[in-house]
């Protein structure tokens, strides 16, 4: 498999943006900004609660008060923005394959497909493509605002206490990289999966097409057996998936609980040592929120990028060379190929 992966980044399926490349930029420019929104409302939130614990006047506070209403208003409507680009990138995106296929398709002419099991096809080119819309319009984004925003957020912290900041910036790269220990493992597990799936859905659409037919034999009973067994077997896969799944989540969520903790620590005996004013640590206790809300972000369409993970080998198939595999006593093949 000719795939270079860092935290599940796919280059084939990164190969097919070619020409939306701009939304994705796009996409992750507005990423971006909502950070740096995220970031200013924040500090206005520690300037405001400063305010208070020093004894200032109610009279006095109505600037900060004003400053950290307004952003968090325009962190909202930005993020309201950022979902609809993201939808409409997936959508394009999935019209190109689409079209993209269907031409090849009309080119190879219906001969080529004689032998193919249509359920295989209908489970590539229709699932497969449905669930490339959150990896398309929301992961790729959201997977290098988790690797940039760190570094934004470090120059920020850096102005206050660069230990502070070195802690942050080392916590917030550990737990996005972490989780690619398991990458090999999930890779396997979701690939078993996949092929679990492409043998069922092609079982099952063959049951119901011929099902007439398996009445008049008497051969009802033997082939919902099979199915049976097949089904048994595609949960089990399922299960491996969804435990390597939860095991990076896990990752994910320890790193982020440890790296906050550490740095609030880190910053509280700065304090206490001198080396660090009140105010400064309100602004970084505050910011651990927005560190690591790009790192949430991304894990919490992990669970939907796991879906994408087992849906692209059936669409790498179904656009891959010619391949033939037995099945019972006949012969099939995937013959689609888009490259």
């Amino acid at each position: 498999m000719q795939e270079l992966a860092i935290m599940y980044f796919n280059f084939r399926l990164w190969v097919l943006t070619q020409g939306i490349r701009n939304r994705i930029g796009t996409a992750i420019a507005m990423g971006l900004l909502s950070s740096l929104l995220g970031i200013a409302r924040l500090v206005a939130l520690a300037w405001l609660l400063g305010q208070l614990f020093a004894g200032t006047p109610m009279s006095e506070l109505w600037l900060p008060a004003i400053a950290t209403f307004v952003l968090i208003v325009a962190r909202g409507y930005w993020d309201h923005l950022r979902a609809d680009q993201a939808h409409q990138t997936a959508a394009v995106m999935q019209y190109r394959i689409r079209e993209k296929i269907f031409n090849k398709i009309l080119e190879l002419g219906p001969a080529r497909l004689m032998h193919s099991r249509s359920g295989e096809v209908r489970a590539a080119i229709v699932e497969g493509i449905e669930r490339l819309e959150v990896y398309f319009g929301k992961y790729l984004p959201q997977f290098f605002v988790a690797m940039l925003t760190p570094l934004i957020i470090f120059f920020v912290v850096g102005w206050l206490d660069w230990v502070v900041a070195s802690v942050y910036l080392a916590a917030a790269l550990i737990t996005l990289f972490a989780p690619a220990m398991f990458h090999r493992l999930d890779q396997r597990n979701s690939m078993r999966r996949a092929d679990a799936y492409r043998r069922f859905a092609a079982e099952y659409l063959d049951a119901l097409q011929g099902l007439s037919t398996l009445k008049a034999y008497g051969q009802t009973g033997r082939r919902a057996e099979m199915l049976r067994e097949q089904a048994d077997e595609l949960a089990e896969r399922t299960k491996w998936v969804l435990a390597t799944n939860s095991a990076s989540r896990g990752i994910t969520d320890t790193g982020i609980a440890v790296g906050a903790a550490l740095a609030l620590g880190v910053a509280a005996y700065r304090l206490e040592a001198g080396l660090l004013d009140f105010q400064a640590l309100l602004i970084v206790l505050l910011l651990g929120v927005e560190v690591f809300r790009p790192l949430r972000d991304l894990r919490a369409v992990a669970r939907w990028h796991a879906r994408r993970i087992r849906r692209e080998p059936n669409l790498r198939r179904t656009r891959g060379r010619t391949t033939y595999r037995r099945y019972g006593n006949h012969i099939g093949c995937n013959v689609i190929s888009v490259d």
